[in-house]
């Protein structure tokens, strides 16, 4: 199996240049199937489309080199008729590597990423024993290229039993789940918070539907869910999915199984463990601890004793340094100034913006807005939503409501208010003669409600220096098609007081 001929230093150029892309690809390929389900599902799918497109692209290129490898080296027939079945057969062995590589937590795991990482190293290890002068004479061609392909043919037939590996997996978890499902048709019909909880997480579709909307309406889930605090038995990561009441008493049984589930991962003098270890304790009491202490239920002293414990693994994730923000004065009662899960938490204590998103449901709008012209920090609250630039939805309804809240008209609401007219005026098509539109089209721009004009009204007549925005808003509605409600709101604008 003779390998012999004369390679041109152009030749060998050629190979050179095209291996150093090819491993430009390999090395992109490597690193994308290496984490192909570490992202959200549209991160997922560009990292498997980038994945593919990058394997494509590296067997062309290991199929130009080794053909012109072959052409060159005068290589016999048995070697290339190995290398016409195997190249083909080693892609679509790597294509199929990635699929199963798509779901690294089962079975073979991430075993099949050697297929795609070994088999272009062996083509090109191959194709340069091919090109290279006095190659053959060091190492024979009866034992690398026997070797080279057997070992090609190897790694191309691994993912026969990868692929069984992962049928076994999924047959076993269906079972599993099969199983379960008909544990929890067993159910009494009117199951316990105890009984519900253990299926939390097992199901997908319509049942886990159904038993989201099981758990959270079962009407003694308070009292159920503080027995099983009390016997240190509760779930710490459902903590805030359960719409509980944050109550003195869930917060301080709560902080009770915090320093119980701590004390038994206290490391012992000397001792060391990998995080990995304690990962999933450390954020389900994150999480249980984010909901209190956004709830106002402080959780300092549980906070560092988590953070004590957990900063002697080695290795902590992103959790362990979520601890330390725990306690920051910042953080305390965030989520009840910020972001009520429900109506009846509202407190003045609330930002305005937590008063108006209850604005969107019609059983709430009357008294949401009731409660937000109490707030003694709405005026505040209205110019930082109304300056913000990372909430345009916010901004939308703070224009929309912003004369019914009994405000202040001062300097700083003035100038926030006209800054968010300015705006909105400036992005508005302006029709030019030839192209009517109708007085419709352009409260449609401005969002649907007319709220900019309303606004401006009421900003000039509580005494804001708005005279060239009402030029602006005149020349604005004249541009469109005049009607009735453009008319009676040109009249209204004239009658406005001008600084």
């Amino acid at each position: 199996m003779a390998i012999v001929g004369k390679v041109s230093p152009v030749t060998l150029g050629l190979c050179v240049a095209l291996s150093i892309l090819a491993l430009i690809l390999y090395v992109g390929a490597v690193s994308l199937l290496s984490n192909l389900a570490g992202s959200d599902p549209a991160g997922n799918a560009y990292s498997q489309a980038y994945a593919a497109i990058a394997l494509i692209a590296l067997w062309v290129l290991l199929a130009i080199i080794l053909a012109i490898a072959l052409a060159k080296g005068a290589a016999g027939w048995p070697v290339v008729t190995a290398a016409v079945i195997l190249i083909p057969a080693s892609a679509v062995a790597s294509l199929f590597a990635m699929g199963l590589l798509t779901n690294p937590n089962q079975p073979p795991y991430l075993w099949p990423i050697i297929i795609p990482a070994g088999l272009p190293l062996l083509v090109l290890g191959f194709a340069f024993w091919t090109l290279l002068p006095g190659m053959s004479s060091v190492l024979p061609a009866h034992i690398v290229a026997p070797a080279i392909w057997g070992a090609v043919f190897v790694l191309c037939l691994a993912v026969v039993p990868f692929n069984l590996l992962r049928d076994s997996a999924r047959e076993t978890i269906a079972a599993a789940r099969a199983k379960t499902e008909a544990e929890y048709d067993k159910l009494p019909p009117d199951p316990g918070l105890a009984q519900l909880l253990p299926f939390m997480g097992t199901f997908h579709g319509e049942k886990e539907t159904e038993l989201n909307r099981r758990v959270r309406s079962l009407p003694t889930r308070q009292s159920e869910a503080e027995a099983m605090l009390a016997r240190g038995e509760f779930p710490l990561r459902y903590l805030g999915w359960l719409h509980l009441d944050p109550t003195p008493s869930l917060c301080e049984k709560v902080r009770a199984q915090l320093r119980q589930n701590v004390a038994p991962l206290v490391l012992k003098a000397g001792e060391t463990k990998p995080y990995t270890v304690i990962a999933q304790q450390v954020t389900d009491a994150v999480t249980a601890m984010k909901w209190l202490v956004g709830y106002d239920c402080s959780c300092d002293s549980e906070s560092l004793a988590w953070e004590q414990m957990a900063s002697a693994y080695n290795d902590p994730a992103f959790e362990f340094f979520e601890l330390k923000r725990l306690r920051d004065p910042q953080e305390l009662g965030r989520i009840l100034r910020e972001y009520p899960e429900r109506f009846s938490m509202l407190t003045p204590k609330a930002s305005l913006k937590a008063w108006l998103s209850f604005t969107e449901e019609e059983e709430y709008r009357e008294r949401a807005l009731a409660g937000a012209r109490t707030l003694p920090h709405r005026n505040a609250d209205i110019v930082t939503i109304l300056n913000s630039r990372s909430d345009e939805h916010m901004a939308w309804m703070a224009m929309t409501y912003l004369p019914q809240l009994d405000l202040k008209a001062t300097p700083e609401l003035c100038s926030a208010a006209l800054t968010q007219i300015n705006a909105a005026f400036a992005k508005v098509y302006r029709p030019k003669a030839d192209d009517p539109r109708s007085y419709d089209e352009l409260i449609g721009r401005l969002g649907g409600r007319g709220q900019h004009f309303t606004v401006l009204i009421w900003l000039a007549e509580h005494g804001c220096d708005v005279g060239p925005a009402i030029k602006d808003a005149e020349e604005l509605v004249r541009s469109y098609r005049r009607s009735a409600e453009s008319d009676a709101m040109l009249a209204s604008l004239a009658r406005l007081p001008r600084k």
